[in-house]
């Protein structure tokens, strides 16, 4: 699946009026790309092209509307500071999603990402929470949401969701930018419909106003394989042929019986219960990774240090 496609320049896609599915036309359950930190589109699914705006700035531009979605994006490991990526709509049209890669300081820099685009399916969920008086601005059908205050929320599905990953991203609902060093972290909620989600600052306290994309990944499709592991490296649910090993100190590995070269790869620092995710840390995925394996690297906030260190994480891996 490997396939390396060359960038398009910001000034030809000025220039070339884009084609897509009309909003008429119900997209995929989901989408994803795989970037390089030059722009370059690695591999993905039903992706027209990426622009790299400048250091840090990318646009992924999908073939058919991807305004009423979520999207979900983790970094890849390159560096000794582990970065943050923030999504949002696209800027240039609907079919677009725009992705800023970030260190902890909140200054712009060039990072690999994978990126997903969830709209709903029999095997996934979304919400996507705004910052203002933290509202849903978009989800799938049936969605609730209970603000707890101080970067505390509930979100509930219509349907048990206890079989899942959740996974987060922080990311303006619409075609804005979030700048501010900060992140989102899941876990369960109360019952088996709901999930639990905490925004943090880079110093890991409790912050308001965050919005984020949440999206819920649960096993099934053949193409498709889910893994919440603890913070000993045990895989406490995850999808049927998939394992997970602790190799070292913020160090791990989720094992499935799929090749998952060509494969989005997810991760979230979040509870495997409804403990607190108390530990505000950053999850990467391993350059490394590659035929049945996707390594996830936690790390200790920069403020902290930016240390490995051994805590639980949602991931998902989508082909």
């Amino acid at each position: 699946m490997a396939r390396r496609l060359l960038v398009v320049a910001l000034s030809v896609f000025l220039a070339v009026p884009i084609a897509f599915v009309s909003t008429a036309v119900a997209a995929p359950a989901y989408l994803f790309a795989k970037v390089d930190h030059d722009g370059t589109l690695l591999d993905g699914s039903g992706v027209l092209f990426v622009t790299h705006i400048a250091s840090g700035r990318f646009e992924v531009t999908f073939t058919s509307d991807v305004s009423g979605c979520a999207y979900v994006a983790t970094t890849i490991d390159i560096s000794s500071q582990a970065l943050l990526v923030f999504t949002g709509g696209g800027r240039f049209s609907p079919a677009g999603v725009s992705v800023e890669t970030r260190t902890q300081a909140g200054g712009l820099a060039d990072a690999p990402f994978d990126l997903v685009v969830v709209c709903g399916g029999t095997n996934t969920s979304f919400a996507v929470i705004g910052a203002q008086k933290a509202l849903i601005v978009r989800s799938t059908p049936g969605v609730t949401l209970t603000n707890r205050g101080g970067g505390r929320y509930l979100i509930s599905f219509p349907k048990s969701i206890a079989t899942c990953s959740f996974l987060a991203t922080v990311g303006h609902p619409r075609n804005g930018t979030v700048s501010a060093p900060v992140g989102v972290y899941t876990g369960s909620g109360p019952d088996e419909r709901t999930v639990y989600v905490e925004t943090k600052n880079a110093g890991g306290g409790l912050t308001a106003g965050v919005p984020f994309h949440l999206a819920v990944v649960c096993p099934g499709p053949a193409s498709v394989r889910t893994a919440v592991v603890d913070a000993t490296g045990l895989l406490v649910r995850g999808s049927d042929g998939t394992s997970a090993t602790r190799s070292g100190v913020g160090s791990f590995a989720v094992t499935t019986d799929l090749d998952v070269t060509g494969c989005a790869w997810l991760g979230t620092r979040g509870s495997v219960d409804t403990t607190v995710p108390f530990h505000a840390t950053t999850v990467e995925v391993d350059p490394d990774s590659g035929g049945h394996t996707v390594g996830f690297e936690v790390r200790q906030l920069q403020f902290f240090g930016g240390n490995p260190e051994d805590q639980a994480f949602h991931a998902a891996i989508l082909c």
